[in-house]
């Protein structure tokens, strides 16, 4: 070959590279530059009819990638034959990983599957070649057939090895760029189905954004247009308490350029006050280019209302097991003072102005009495007496009294939803939670208003309840008012005991605490919404019961006489010696015959050297050495036919599960000495069980 020809081969292969690798960098689509690689060939050597064929990723099919000058009826039949190793020449090729050359199709065994198909179109030779990645992997194949057969000639088999590296860059370009898209594709279809917000933004707190996620737009209530086009929507946005925060945030990342991360609130385009957690990272840029960040502000308004509630729960057990501790020695000192009170009041019944100082002692025990059951209520250790019920009947006549408190200037209106179901409660804890919320209601309207008792069914469904409440119906008590409302700070503070915003001496602080602890034990849940000036609405949610309501009892005569006197024996233990010393004088006064004990080790002495029959057993529940439960058990085994009263300042004691437990009644203190009387009478009298 001379030199002339060397020349001008080797200047037609740099052209075809040439054009292919402009084709590449222009993004042209695969088959365009598969085309023009066979076209170039061609161009230059008219004897060869160029082919590319692509193997699928199964690894096993073979599919047209371009043949310019092959009949298209020929390339349809042999698209999509599989790979063997007696699959004509490309077949073959691909399945054996090397060039394989058949100088005659119509007489080599390679093609005798295959020759019928391609003789019709006058292809007699072919020679093919794998295209194979940098990793070895075949790609495809690249051929060249011939109208005649023929032995192929060295420039012919250099063409073909060419031909192959210059169709392995087009082809792993392009599945690169396939890949880059999918992932591209994928990567936006994950951003956009995040329940988070992504951005990218200059470093800085006014630096503009210059992406952000559709999501923003069904959680703050901006289009990406709208945020994008202010730079200063989101310091803007940012709760004024907050922005300190985000600031400092912002600073130490562009001091150590590590990891942003803050937590703050921020004003969704509704008003609604929503928690976010930023995180963000820096991306590379760079010289003379402005630091930009990618991040993703991920709604926590959810988990920041669950974890206030908790705290908020934490802190209301503890100051309720504080509460339910120091009731016992509470309503102890209430007995001692109420049975001091009722023996003052009989040795100076002739004095009238002692007679109303007595009577104001006792009215004190009652209010002290009643001081001790809110605690108690508030820490959700107040006996209930639930019931079947409508609030349409509670709101009705609680409102009839209600008439008497609420001032002439205020307004009060019933609006009760007629198809209200029931709810199971204790209905005098409910005219008490009416009556605590109304007083409060009417208090922070000094200048007059409105105040709105409402009933109304709902349904709460998880996708659309942010407060944690479980789905289901419920029946919802509103109490509205137009006073004063509050500020952020008060409602986080309202349900706490003797929190207060009455001047002294106008409110004990229980009337919140004492509702939120009956609505909590009774299985619902309470939620105020206010606004200072605008007033405040209270929500409590009680779930819909079931159950038919309960048939009201039928008060028939019970035969107990109504005298408190006997004469049977009573052993009495208690650790309280006023207690024990006052209730034994009064019960010798009535008749009765007692054995006194501190306690139930020393009761079980007494009992074990007491000839006679011990008729009732009367003892505290909390004792030293051995309680009430353990004494009645020992004593019981002993002297089977003592019956037994207990009496407990304790509230878990009265509860109906200990009461059941106990298999006797228990009288909670403080009690009047009448009333010890009279249950006295009634379980003596009463049939053996």
């Amino acid at each position: 070959m001379s030199t002339q020809a060397r020349t001008s081969r080797y200047e037609a292969g740099q052209h075809i590279a040439e054009t292919m690798l402009g084709l590449i960098s222009a993004r042209a689509p695969l088959p365009t530059v598969l085309d023009a690689l066979c076209r170039g060939i061609e161009k230059h050597d008219p004897d060869l009819l160029c082919s590319v064929l692509l193997l699928d990723k199964d690894g096993v099919t073979l599919h047209h990638g371009a043949a310019p000058s092959i009949s298209q009826e020929y390339i349809k039949k042999i698209d999509g034959s599989q790979i063997g190793p007696d699959v004509g020449s490309c077949g073959t090729a691909a399945y054996l990983n090397r060039p394989v050359i058949v100088s005659d199709i119509a007489n080599d065994p390679l093609w005798a599957n295959y020759r019928h198909l391609a003789l019709p179109y006058g292809l007699r030779a072919c020679w093919s070649s794998p295209i194979t990645s940098t990793e070895g992997k075949v790609l495809g194949t690249f051929a060249v057939y011939y109208r005649e057969p023929r032995s192929p000639e060295p420039r012919h088999l250099d063409i073909i090895s060419r031909a192959a590296h210059l169709a392995v860059l087009a082809i792993e370009h392009d599945r690169a760029r396939s890949e880059l898209a999918s992932a591209q594709v994928r990567y936006q279809t994950l951003v956009e189905r995040l329940p988070a917000i992504t951005y990218i933004a200059e470093l800085g707190t006014n630096g503009p954004w210059h992406y952000v996620s559709p999501q923003i737009e069904s959680i703050l209530g901006f289009t990406p247009g709208e945020w994008l086009s202010n730079p200063n929507n989101w310091i803007e946005h940012i709760h004024a308490e907050d922005r300190g925060i985000a600031m400092a945030a912002e600073d130490s990342f562009e001091r150590n350029r590590k990891v942003f991360f803050a937590e703050y609130r921020m004003f969704a385009r509704d008003g609604r006050i929503l928690w976010f957690r930023d995180e963000a990272v820096l991306l590379e840029h760079g010289p003379g280019q402005k630091t930009t960040m990618q991040g993703v502000l991920y709604d926590i308004t959810e988990h920041k209302n669950l974890e206030e509630q908790l705290r908020h729960s934490q802190k209301m057990e503890a100051i309720g097991q504080l509460a339910g501790g120091i009731a016992h020695d509470f309503n102890n000192l209430l007995m001692l003072i109420q049975a001091h009170n009722s023996r003052l009041r009989e040795r100076i019944s002739s004095d009238f102005e002692a007679q109303q100082d007595a009577q104001q002692i006792e009215q004190a025990v009652i209010r002290a009495a009643a001081l001790t059951r809110q605690l108690l209520a508030f820490s959700r250790k107040q006996v209930l007496q639930p019931a079947v019920i409508n609030l349409n009947t509670i709101v009705t006549d609680s409102a009839k009294l209600l008439e008497r408190l609420i001032e002439k200037g205020v307004e009060m209106e019933i609006r009760l939803d007629p198809a209200l179901n029931q709810v199971k409660a204790d209905p005098v804890q409910m005219e008490q939670i009416i009556f605590n919320l109304a007083v409060n209601a009417r208090d922070a309207m000094p200048k007059g208003g409105k105040l709105i008792l409402a009933t109304r069914n709902t349904e709460v469904s998880t996708s659309r309840d942010r407060r944690g409440m479980p789905p289901g119906d419920y029946v919802v008590l509103t109490v509205t008012d137009t006073g004063i409302g509050m500020d952020a700070s008060t409602q986080a503070h309202i349900f706490e005991p003797f929190f207060t915003t009455k001047d002294p001496g106008k409110g004990t602080g229980l009337g919140l605490a004492t509702v939120y602890g009956v609505v909590q034990q009774t299985g619902g849940w309470i939620w105020v919404s206010s606004e200072l000036g605008l007033g405040t609405t209270f929500e409590i949610f009680f779930p819909r019961a079931d159950e038919a309501p309960e048939p009201k009892p039928v008060k028939t005569s019970t035969g107990i006489k109504t005298s408190i006197n006997g004469t049977e024996t009573i052993l009495l233990v208690e650790d309280q010696d006023g207690i024990r010393d006052m209730a034994a004088e009064f019960l010798r006064r009535s008749g009765y015959r007692i054995l006194n004990a501190e306690d139930g080790a020393r009761a079980m002495e007494i009992a074990k050297q007491h000839n006679g029959d011990i008729h009732l057993l009367i003892t505290d529940m909390s004792m030293p050495n051995m309680g009430g439960r353990e004494l009645a058990a020992q004593l019981r085994h002993l002297r089977p036919q003592t019956k037994v009263l207990f009496m407990s300042g304790h509230p878990d004691h009265t509860s109906p599960t200990n009461i059941a437990s106990t298999d006797a009644p228990v009288l909670q203190k403080p009690f009047a000495l009448d009333e010890l009387g009279q249950k006295i009478r009634a379980l003596l009298d009463a049939e053996p069980r």
